[in-house]
């Protein structure tokens, strides 16, 4: 069952949602410069349409309870070390038999020397068995696929005189399904690069990046003529250019664009269908422009290639974008409005190529009970159209929150 990646990134980051309120509300609990944040959020979804699919819909009502905790240490104007932890845990009012959680954790190091040196590093760990699927849209929408993954992130540079910036990374990305029938998502990333900021204007940078990366599929499976020497492993090289921000500008988070070549190491997959080697633009942005102190405008632009599994040959470009607004009304009322579009290109069957049109639109509105509690209701429109029928779905949720973040 393949859906709608932007989808799937949403539902993701409704686990992520109170951490991220947390870091930004919470921090009552402070020793030195150690802030510890407790908080939970309970939330109540009508869904009517639990599996995405385009028949037999089955609805249900599901109960969500979100535990976190963070913690940060502040190194002052240097920079910042954090911990946290999010999970999810969601009870199905009639098919029980899905209730499912997931578990991240999370730490993240951000720090530059007075000399200008820079180091960074952020790791995500998360163990799921959720219905979000994952990057290559696998089983998106069944509950219970057990799995993990882990992402890592590090950087290392210097800084000259505060007006360039010279930077090497690596990155490095896992995934590993509990089950031996889903051996083909489990594979790992090892990415290398090399980048570039230079100072456009007081708060404005701009910088180049170049990327190398390869992925190796580690779980074969001979019975099924899945082997190194016919797995889908492939390289890619990539540039990026684009704008950041510093902290406190009214612009933040990445204009980022680029170019991908990618190159499989083998040269047909188990069926004797030949890889296709692909070259392509591709795209990371993701930018908030706070306009006054109460509204917050948001832009998205993503392009990928998806590849599917070890053992086949089929890819999708993945391309889409996304505007939200986040409005602050009367105090201690917050209304958010988002919507996001995007387009998956298969590059089979050959003869009738799949496509998918995939749109998500979301409104809701909190109010602030206190300075750490906070109640809302909220509803998300889910569809996906496809030259395949049996692809297309439409889904309706119906949202009440209450969130406590200390």
């Amino acid at each position: 069952m393949k859906k709608g990646i932007l989808i799937s990134h949403l539902a993701l980051g409704f686990l992520m949602l109170l951490s991220a309120h947390a870091m930004a509300q919470g921090g009552r609990i402070q020793i030195g410069k150690t802030k510890v944040i407790p908080g939970i959020s309970l939330q109540e979804v009508y869904d009517d349409n639990i599996y995405l699919v385009n028949d037999n819909e089955e609805s249900d009502w599901i109960t969500h309870v979100m535990p976190a905790l963070g913690g940060t240490y502040s190194f002052e104007e240097r920079g910042s070390l954090s911990l946290g932890y999010a999970g999810d845990l969601a009870y199905y009012s009639d098919n029980d038999k899905n209730d499912w959680q997931t578990h991240k954790g999370m730490f993240n190091l951000d720090y530059e020397a007075p000399g200008g040196l820079i180091l960074g590093i952020s790791n995500t760990y998360t163990d799921a068995e959720d219905p979000y699927g994952s990057p290559s849209q696998y089983k998106l929408g069944v509950p219970k696929t057990e799995r993990w993954n882990n992402d890592g992130k590090g950087k290392i540079g210097y800084n000259f005189g505060n007006r360039l910036k010279a930077l090497a990374y690596y990155n490095y990305y896992k995934q590993d399904y509990d089950l031996a029938a889903d051996y083909t998502q489990d594979y790992d990333d090892n990415e290398f690069g090399l980048g570039f900021q230079i100072r456009m204007l007081p708060k404005t940078w701009g910088f180049i990046r170049y990327h190398y990366g390869e992925r190796d599929y580690f779980t074969n499976k001979p019975a099924d003529n899945v082997t190194e020497a016919t797995d889908s492993d492939f390289d890619w090289s990539r540039v990026n250019v684009g704008l950041t921000w510093d902290t406190g500008a009214k612009l933040s988070g990445e204009v980022n664009f680029g170019y991908q070549w990618k190159d499989y190491d083998n040269i047909s997959d188990p069926g004797r269908n030949r890889y296709e080697d692909k070259d392509t633009w591709i795209a990371g942005t993701a930018v908030n422009y706070t306009a006054t102190a109460t509204t917050t405008l948001s832009l998205s632009i993503a392009r990928a290639l998806r590849e599917s599994g070890s053992n086949t040959n089929e890819f999708f470009e993945d391309t889409g974008f996304g505007l939200s607004l986040k409005q602050i009304l009367f105090t201690k009322f917050t209304l958010d409005l988002s919507g996001t579009y995007s387009k998956n290109d298969y590059n089979l069957p050959v003869a009738k190529k799949k496509e998918h049109d995939n749109y998500l639109a979301s409104l809701g509105l909190d109010y602030r009970i206190q300075d750490w509690l906070s109640a809302g209701v909220s509803y998300k429109y889910m569809e996906k159209e496809s030259n395949y029928p049996q692809d297309e779905f439409t889904d309706n949720q119906f949202m009440i929150s209450l969130r406590g973040v200390y």
